[in-house]
């Protein structure tokens, strides 16, 4: 019985090149790959032998290597709370699934669950601002007047591929806005120093390692740096310091594959801006050669 991976998105057009990258590098070494939707989930829970279902199939560790979830699930629940439930039990079985200890510590991996992990780790984090309720927008305004000067970038906590990154070049801009946001909303969102570089790094760690780094530069007047924006991507050396500190990153979020976003400041100085445990790898592999895919087929088959 050919033994498999099996993929996990919320859609077939999900993360189509990451999975189409990784059955064309799996095939190569003798492994098949099983793309799966959450909705094809099924379990059969007793004391005795749980069991998961893919597509009515049972997971078993003669017939599969592990599983790999390209997308974190649904905002009810349903499909993560899936997701950890078969971890759970697979993982008992001796079935390798990646990011498994991440995924059942963090439902859910926010930028400001992260941001807490990451002050008690002392991992260095870009100065950051929170406020819950209208009545402290006007001091944020004041606070950040007075500790950075604008512009100011704000993030949502749940925004992903710079989609909810806005950057304020005044107090005045950002008071606008911030009274537009429902107030239930507002603890949301993560007030930071804008640093005036205009590029950032992605550094990919698989298995504890970080195997690479690209540069990813904004273009025009775009201020994000994210290759899916349109940011320009070129190969990056690695400095020891900045290896190791992404690696600290991978290690205490339990991750086993994930990409850690760094930036520098006009001092060269390196703060982690966040990680992304499903990590897109396709401006990666055009800028640095690195064949990601291949990398985690062989990650699975070591871990089997």
């Amino acid at each position: 019985m050919l033994a498999k991976i099996v993929t996990f998105t919320m859609s077939l057009r999900q993360s189509q090149f990451e999975v189409d990258r990784l059955v064309t590098e799996a095939n190569k070494l003798g492994v098949e790959v099983n793309r799966a939707l959450y909705r094809d989930l099924s379990f059969d829970l007793n004391n005795e032998n749980p069991r998961v279902f893919v597509k009515g199939e049972e997971l078993t560790a003669e017939n599969t290597l592990g599983l790999w979830f390209r997308v974190a699930g649904t905002v009810s629940g349903k499909y993560t709370e899936g997701r950890n439930m078969a971890i759970r039990i697979l993982r008992e079985k001796g079935i390798f699934c990646a990011n498994h200890e991440g995924y059942l510590n963090w439902t859910r991996m926010g930028k400001i669950g992260q941001h807490a992990l990451f002050l008690e780790k002392e991992i260095p984090i870009v100065p950051t601002k929170m406020i819950c309720t209208r009545s402290q927008i006007s001091d944020l305004r004041s606070q950040i007047e007075r500790d950075w000067g604008f512009p100011a970038i704000a993030k949502h906590e749940k925004g992903y591929q710079g989609k909810s990154v806005k950057k304020f070049d005044s107090g005045k801009r950002l008071e606008k806005w911030a009274n537009k946001i429902q107030e239930k909303n507002l603890g949301m969102f993560l007030w930071q120093k804008c640093l005036p570089t205009r590029w950032d790094l992605r550094v990919i760690v698989l298995d504890g390692k970080a195997i690479g780094a690209m540069k990813r530069s904004a273009v025009g007047d775009e201020f994000r740096s994210n290759f899916s924006l349109g940011g320009e991507v070129q190969p990056w050396d690695l400095s020891e310091a900045d290896r190791n500190l992404a690696e600290k990153v991978a290690k205490v979020c339990g991750l086993d594959y994930c990409g850690v976003d760094i930036m520098k400041d006009e001092n060269d100085v390196s703060y982690i801006l966040e990680v992304n445990r499903q990590c897109q790898f396709q401006g990666f592999e055009k800028s640095t050669g690195i064949n990601v895919a291949k990398l985690v087929v062989e990650m699975f088959l070591k871990k089997a």
